[in-house]
């Protein structure tokens, strides 16, 4: 096969290494087969892809979305037929790919639409990022959310639980620590299991060889799920320093999705209940967020139901102190490592697929700049290519 070559005005690797100028990446089988100066080509031979004028990074990977639901009623949209459903999920799927969003982590959807929208877009029935899916939520009986996943109590229910949703395709396994903001009545800072519960699954998980996403707003659970070796903690709004320490600890990732906090606070059609909860204490998520910096947590980033707009949680992290390039690796290189895929996607590197995006500009400059992708491609396929790039051959 003819290795296809891109030419990068600026390149950001992913790496942290400062960006260059100039380079030329090429592309074989999906893959980075070689990255060099532009001048350096010389007598190479296959098509190009000229992005000389624009900053080629690469693709964006967001750690915490649900495809099925966007930001509103959350049990009204669960509530409707499973094939109405699954069409929003493939809308949402284009959308957030079209976004520069080349990998998404998929943490809760309705039955199976989760894997079967991996196989869709694997098979390539419907376009949209590659998906790391957890299946459906595992919630106990009556909790937060109990309208999406999979409901049940003990600690032998629950490994069973466990069991069925890897039967049913799932990459990983999402827990509801704490209770949440969406479902009235429920208090987002009180565990949602008991200790043996928490424990059980993700003992079940990790024997599985599984990885385990914790939703948790902060609360007793945290430190039982972190003592217990969970992987993630997402959302993480009401964390104490404590709590940040251990994490730290023991290498647990946070998923920090503070757009959708914001966006339950400002839109009108978000239920009246949902912010009553929160009230005013989207200043309480940005000093938590402000007090992980220096501390060694392993940081990423996800959109929740604010789908693709990924860059938000880049700007969000330099508004508390942390620095572009810091904010730009947790949406790309530590969102591979939380995805186990720290060695096929995240940085644009010898041997890893190409997933990669073009930009006008710099985004370590302006992560703005990332709200108009005009070019995206995932394993060496373009997706989208507005700007009517056409491969030449040399």
């Amino acid at each position: 096969m003819v290795s296809t070559v891109v030419l990068c005005g600026l390149l950001i690797d992913g790496t942290g290494d400062e960006p260059l100028r100039n380079r030329a990446i090429s592309i074989k089988d999906g893959m980075v087969e070689w990255v060099k100066p532009a001048e350096a080509l010389g007598a190479e031979r296959g098509n190009v892809i000229d992005l000389s004028h624009l900053t080629v990074l690469p693709g964006l990977i967001d750690c915490h979305d649900h495809l099925g639901v966007d930001l509103g009623d959350e049990e009204a949209q669960c509530r409707e037929p499973i094939e109405y459903i699954s069409i929003r999920c493939v809308k949402n799927a284009k959308d957030i790919l079209r976004a520069g969003i080349t990998t998404l982590r998929s943490v809760g959807e309705k039955d199976r639409t989760g894997p079967m929208m991996k196989r869709a877009i694997q098979e390539g029935l419907v376009q949209g990022p590659r998906l790391v899916v957890s299946g459906r939520n595992i919630i106990r009986t009556g909790g937060h959310a109990h309208f999406l996943g999979r409901e049940a109590d003990g600690p032998d229910e629950l490994r069973a639980a466990v069991r069925e949703e890897i039967k049913n395709g799932a990459d990983l396994i999402k827990i509801m620590v704490s209770g949440g903001l969406s479902t009235l009545g429920s208090d987002v800072l009180a565990a949602e299991f008991a200790e043996d519960e928490i424990k059980a699954v993700i003992d079940e998980a990790h024997r599985r060889g599984r990885k385990v996403a914790g939703h948790c707003h902060g609360g007793p659970g945290t430190a039982v799920a972190v003592k217990a070796g969970i992987d993630s903690i997402e959302h993480g709004i009401y964390l104490t320093q404590d709590e940040i320490r251990l994490m730290v600890e023991h290498g647990t990732y946070l998923v920090v999705t503070a757009g959708v906090i914001l966006a339950i606070r400002d839109q009108p059609d978000v239920p009246a209940f949902m912010k009553e909860k929160l009230k005013d204490d989207t200043e309480i998520m940005f000093r938590t967020i402000a007090g992980t910096k220096g501390t060694g947590l392993k940081i990423a980033v996800g959109t929740d139901e604010i789908h693709g707009e990924l860059y938000k949680e880049m700007e969000y992290l330099v508004k508390v102190g942390y620095t572009p390039m810091e904010a730009l690796l947790a949406g790309t290189k530590n969102g591979a490592d939380l995805c186990g895929m720290a060695d096929k996607i995240g940085t644009l590197e010898v041997g890893k697929y190409a997933d990669l995006i073009a930009v006008a500009g710099n985004p370590l400059d302006d992560f703005t700049i990332l709200k108009d992708v005009p070019f995206v491609m995932k394993a060496g396929a373009v997706e989208f290519d507005t700007r009517h790039l056409i491969a030449k051959s040399i």
